[in-house]
């Protein structure tokens, strides 16, 4: 599966070995009715946190996980979530980093060509961010499922972060000018002065839309101003762990029961044996 910016090569399993942090492994799909999947990721540079956030739902949702022997009958394909769900299922999700998932051949197989790469900063973020996205829609599976309430600091970590995002876009009167377009996915070059010249793609901006965002320029400068005049700059004296959403409690409120997730280690060898 692949949205353009970012790139899934699923493989189903019946067992999974997997090494963490070139120290330690990880099995995953002991029993005889076990059922998985290995999916390697890879981000493009124009990927955003939204199209991150879909693809770890698509995954989730992907009808490909069979049960059953094949040809008897009584096979049938269902996704992570629908088998998680199930009480009498035991199912798996491992995730792999892959960088070169978005390259393409060229030359008629003598060479490859690597086009937007993500750089390793980024690359990074965006995978552990896809990581928290799937033991999130997990964690609300879980509980819905078992008619339980979503842990305390979960809730008030997904406000934490949904408010946060709010914050991030444009028409927030506390955001320095210079940082007023440069919210993630939008454009990839922008001028001394903060305003984009170039859009996700690479592509110039047209004088038109230069234009257009020039106004929303000169237009926040005058809000921004007018709100640090109204005391909006004292607010470098409030409590920073403000600022900080809830540390996650993944291990203590993911049940591998209801589906064991693992995830690759990023930048690192993998050691991977499957069947």
């Amino acid at each position: 599966m692949s949205s353009g910016s970012v790139s899934i090569v699923v493989q189903r399993f019946r067992k999974c070995k997997i090494l963490i942090e070139e120290l330690r492994y990880v099995t995953v799909g002991e029993g005889t009715e076990s059922c998985g999947i290995l999916a390697y990721i890879s981000f493009a540079s124009s990927t955003t946190r939204a199209q991150v956030e879909q693809a770890a739902i698509t995954l989730l949702n992907l009808p490909i996980l069979t049960t059953g022997l094949w040809g008897d009958g009584e096979s049938s394909t269902s996704s992570i979530l629908t088998l998680a769900a199930d009480p009498t299922s035991s199912c798996s999700l491992v995730v792999v980093p892959q960088a070169n998932l978005i390259s393409k051949v060229k030359q008629q197989g003598k060479s490859i060509q690597y086009h937007g790469q993500v750089n390793k900063e980024k690359g990074e973020e965006l995978y552990h961010y896809f990581c928290d996205c799937i033991k999130g829609k997990l964690l609300e599976e879980q509980c819905a499922s078992r008619s339980e309430d979503l842990p305390q600091w979960y809730t008030d970590r997904k406000t934490f972060l949904e408010r946060q995002n709010s914050a991030s876009q444009p028409s927030c009167i506390s955001k320095p000018p210079d940082q007023l377009f440069r919210f993630e996915g939008k454009y990839s070059e922008w001028d001394e002065r903060g305003i984009p010249v170039k859009d996700a793609e690479g592509n110039e901006l047209s004088q038109s839309q230069l234009k257009k965002l020039m106004k929303i320029y000169e237009s926040h400068c005058k809000r921004h101003e007018k709100w640090k005049e109204n005391g909006g700059a004292a607010t470098d004296n409030v409590d920073k762990s403000e600022n900080f959403p809830p540390e996650p409690q993944w291990s203590d409120s993911l049940d591998p029961s209801f589906c064991h997730f693992v995830a690759g280690s990023f930048g690192r060898r993998q050691g991977l044996e499957f069947k």
